[in-house]
């Protein structure tokens, strides 16, 4: 084996200081070696150093610039960066050298489809559809920009044709693809008011996904236990906080969206982005990546124990780093959003790492959020996305680290009732703003342009604005949800009153 597939085979691996190696000594022995670039620019990728792999492909282009794939991956580090026209631009090109290459047709109906184009997303489906007709990722991009329906004559072969292939999948296709149609048909129905047959298909989608995972909610119980003993009174009345040894306010101001997932956050970021002020980054891995392996390399502890040895020093480090690698995302902005939803679990931390920090936390009604976990297909593997019982569960742990911050540091919070928020949307991005020290703006209420870039399973429906109907999506299936209900101990008597 060749030390160019050796390190492709750490890569693979996950072992990315073992690829690094190998790609840098290959990049010695010759630098013009763009295997080993391109390899080295993937490592930067997938360790979260998304302006350095962006730099990296950019040199890979520069010597050699007929690589579809070398432009798929400047446009993966794009994203990242929030440089969604040059993202779309690096998408072109590789169409342009390749019309038929399936990664690019399936990168730029994504990209598409995430910044609201819905006809130039279908338009890259249909081409790859000429190449693959039964493809099932493109059948289920398909039903989630609303292209199909169980009712449209148009689609009848097509959609029995991936019956077909429902049926039998459980036998011949891989469970990714099992996964995606059962959620795609469940959808499907759903949309036709046939509710048994679309919870029997969200239900077999979850059953399958749950099956990859081998740890359970429980299994999480002690992490939170530790996270609640470690931030304690004391810990905050230390003198890490006191004013002599506060860490200094940096000009640029982190606002951290955190909550459960499907709670409501990617609306409330479309609603701030408005803001001439306010950049966003997404969903960030920093907090749960860098900077917990950083609080590691410093303390010889893990998180959360790590926190109880940092001192001063240690945690001007950490949030230097931090605080770097969000500017390199919108280097003008002097307010960037990260609404990685996990980070409720990090906010002692960001007290320590950055007091200046601004918190909003998203809340959304048990039932309505659990549901909502339930019914969409989430890429991660998560025991609390895909199990009503553990869905219930962790929001519960949930609960109670929120309701231990809020009790610890609770100016330090700002609280968002998703409810509230689509009530009243203009007060509550106005209550929002003045948490953060802003003043409102206009555009901050235009949530329904095509020209954002939305990378959550929202986008679609907020393509639509804001949704004032209270009716509750899971309604339609109480009698299937009494795991959630138990699970929620939740009285039948609330249930018949809803």
């Amino acid at each position: 084996m060749s030390n160019i597939e050796l390190a492709n085979q750490y890569f693979q691996q996950g072992d990315f200081h073992k690829a690094g190696q190998l790609y840098r000594q290959l990049l010695m022995e010759n630098k013009q070696n763009i295997s080993a670039l391109w390899g080295l620019g993937n490592v930067a990728l997938a360790s979260n150093s998304y302006q350095r792999a962006f730099d990296i492909f950019d040199r890979c282009l520069s010597l050699n610039s007929n690589l579809p794939q070398l432009y798929l991956s400047s446009a993966q580090a794009s994203i990242h960066l929030t440089l969604f026209d040059e993202a779309e631009q690096a998408l072109l090109s590789a169409y342009r050298l390749n019309a038929t290459f399936i990664p690019t047709l399936f990168k730029l109906a994504t990209y598409y489809c995430e910044s609201g184009d819905y006809e130039s997303s279908q338009k890259y489906i249909a081409e790859w559809q000429t190449i693959e007709p039964d493809n099932i990722t493109a059948f289920g991009l398909l039903v989630r920009i609303n292209k199909l329906s169980l009712n449209d004559d148009k689609n009848t072969d097509y959609i029995a044709r991936m019956q077909q292939k429902l049926c039998s999948s459980a036998n011949k296709s891989p469970k990714k693809e099992q996964v995606t149609l059962n959620f795609s048909f469940a959808e499907l129905y759903h949309n036709t008011q046939q509710y048994q047959q679309a919870f029997t298909h969200f239900d077999l989608a979850n059953k399958l996904q749950r099956k990859s995972i081998d740890f359970t909610v429980s299994d999480m119980q002690g992490y939170f236990s530790d996270l609640i003993n470690v931030f304690n009174q004391d810990l905050f009345e230390s003198r890490l906080f006191s004013s002599k040894n506060s860490v200094k306010k940096p000009a640029l101001t982190p606002i951290f969206i955190v909550g459960q997932p499907r709670s409501g956050s990617t609306l409330l970021e479309q609603m701030l982005i408005g803001h001439s002020k306010i950049c966003s980054g997404g969903e960030l891995p920093f907090l749960a990546g860098d900077i917990a392996q950083g609080a590691y390399q410093l303390t010889g502890k893990h998180f959360p124990d790590a926190c109880r040895l940092l001192n001063k020093s240690h945690c001007e480090q950490l949030s230097e780093h931090y605080l770097k690698n969000l500017q390199s995302l919108a280097p003008s902005a002097s307010y960037i959003i990260d609404k990685m939803p996990a980070n409720y679990q990090s906010i002692g931390l960001i007290k320590m790492l950055m007091p200046h920090a601004k918190i909003i936390h998203v809340t959304r009604n048990p039932i309505d959020v659990s549901w909502s976990i339930f019914r969409n297909h989430f890429e991660s593997l998560e025991p609390y996305f895909c199990s009503l019982p553990e869905i219930a569960q962790y929001h519960q742990l949930y609960q109670t680290v929120m309701n231990h911050w809020d009790k610890l540091i609770p100016s330090f919070i700002h609280t968002v009732a998703y409810e509230d928020l689509i009530m009243t949307p203009e007060l509550e991005i106005k209550k929002a703003l003045a948490f953060c020290q802003l003043n409102p703006e206009e555009n901050c209420f235009n949530i329904s342009s095509e020209k954002r870039h939305i990378r959550t399973l929202s986008d679609v429906q907020l393509r639509a604005g804001i949704n004032q109907n209270r009716e509750r999506s899971w309604l339609p299936y109480k009698e299937f949800l009494a795991p959630l209900f138990n699970a929620l101990e939740i009285e039948s008597i609330e249930i018949k009153k809803t």
